[in-house]
């Protein structure tokens, strides 16, 4: 295979671009904590004055699946991702009302 073509697709598969400043930080629903976390640290840094958690239950089991990461610091009993998220943002110190409230969406 050329070199040219290796050369171009991993340029466009590995991106090394830093992130920018915006409005909001959208995070997709998920039970794991280092996404809210990474985005907790962008807040902090100053990328963004808004953060908007997303998340109601799972299409296939109608509830939020549980935290899958770090369950000794995220204990609750959580109903939603944005609930879970919303906690994780709280705890690495994000105020709340930096924090958009959305927690219906299901897919």
């Amino acid at each position: 295979m050329d070199d040219c073509i290796i050369t171009d697709i991993t340029n466009n598969i590995f991106l090394s671009d830093r992130p920018s400043k915006v409005n909001i930080i959208f995070l997709r629903g998920g039970s794991f904590s280092n996404i809210p976390e990474r985005a907790a640290k962008h807040y902090h840094i100053g990328y963004a004055p808004l953060l908007l958690p997303s998340g109601g239950v799972s299409v296939e089991s109608g509830k939020f699946n549980g935290v899958k990461s770090k369950t000794d610091i995220y204990d609750k009993e959580y109903k939603t991702d944005f609930e879970f998220y919303t906690d994780v943002l709280l705890k690495n110190g994000v105020p709340r009302d930096s924090i958009v409230c959305e927690d219906r969406s299901d897919h």
